[in-house]
């Protein structure tokens, strides 16, 4: 389910150092218990507190690109993956979210801020600039059973506006959500952990039904990914 969790910190910490200490505690899927996740969405808030990292990231990398240097760093239409684990997987992503969104991605496949959707990966979430983009949640219960047509028989759970000094972990194959453009321009912070392989959902926002099934497995889940993670 989702968890939400804030803290008083207002100490800060290097990207390097965040991905130290999340290599140090996270071993894979098994460890996602509640202590391990307070630890991680601690060290996310670090993270955030530090309002200068983001820029040097950003005029590092565009000097690289400048001197055309590989600067490992990999970024879509509205997401900045700044740093991948191979094993245990997990990777460190920087979003940004436009007021504007319903007119920036009305022509997309998988447009977010239409597109009520769970995931079949947990990750980790906080704001770091601006006032927050809003997420209308919901729950559902995950079975291999459900497909498209299917009554998802979720359970809303209100709207919740991603706000300063507060981190929000998302469930896989549980948690559902649709984003709705924040009122200015925000950027957030995402850490991802891999995928339990389930099947993923995108369910009609008015009746619940589910309107598309994409099993991670095969070509059309990949694509899902691409298009829809980059913007998370």
């Amino acid at each position: 389910m989702t968890y939400s969790f804030n803290f008083c910190s207002k100490s800060a910490i290097s990207l390097d150092e965040f991905v130290e200490r999340i290599k140090s505690h996270y071993t894979g899927l098994d460890c996602l218990d509640r202590k391990h996740v307070n630890f991680f969405a601690l060290q996310l808030q670090l993270l955030a507190n530090n309002k200068y990292f983001l820029t040097d990231l950003v005029s590092d990398h565009v000097l690289k690109e400048a001197l055309k240097i590989e600067s490992g760093n990999s970024y879509g239409n509205d997401s900045w993956v700044i740093y991948v684990n191979k094993s245990p997987f997990f990777q460190v992503r920087v979003c940004f979210w436009h007021s504007d969104g319903e007119i920036k991605h009305q022509n997309d496949k998988l447009n977010v801020y239409r597109c009520l959707h769970d995931h079949n990966f947990a990750f980790l979430t906080t704001n770091y600039f601006g006032p927050g983009y809003i997420s209308r949640l919901y729950q559902y219960d995950y079975s291999d059973e459900l497909e498209e047509g299917c009554d998802g028989c979720l359970q809303s759970l209100g709207s919740h506006q991603l706000s300063s000094g507060e981190v929000i972990y998302y469930e896989p194959s549980k948690d559902v959500h649709l984003q709705v453009p924040p009122r200015a321009f925000s950027i957030s912070l995402n850490l991802m952990f891999e995928t339990n392989g389930n099947k993923q959902f995108i369910f009609d926002t008015d009746t619940g039904r589910i309107l598309q099934t994409v099993t991670s497995s095969d070509a059309i889940a990949k694509q899902f990914i691409r298009e829809l993670v980059d913007v998370v």
